[in-house]
């Protein structure tokens, strides 16, 4: 009997700790990110930069933007929230912009 609990107890642990352990490296992407991805595809080729056709300057772009100790996926910008016209009307009051 004591057998049969040790045996239930272990296969139990076993099936729950794969929850524990698969974790996704790869966090989801802003929204943002991927409509610019999106635009930049759309362009033609003498509008894009040969310089980030080479993989080992893609990958050196993307190391510093790992995340590290303390830090976390940005998933909701309150920048988001606020209009365009009212950062035009900012600029433009501030002589950055002119009609």
């Amino acid at each position: 009997m004591l057998r049969a609990l040790i045996l239930i107890a272990a296969a139990a642990a076993c099936s729950a700790a794969p929850q524990f352990l698969i974790r996704n490296s790869a966090p989801l992407p802003h929204p943002a990110v991927l409509e610019n991805d999106a635009m930049e595809a759309h362009l033609p080729e003498h509008l894009k930069n040969d310089f980030y056709k080479n993989p080992h300057i893609v990958a050196a772009l993307a190391e510093p933007s790992w995340f590290g100790h303390k830090e976390a996926q940005v998933t909701n910008r309150e920048t988001d929230m606020i209009p365009r016209e009212k950062v035009f009307h900012i600029l433009h009051n501030a002589g950055f912009i002119r009609r």
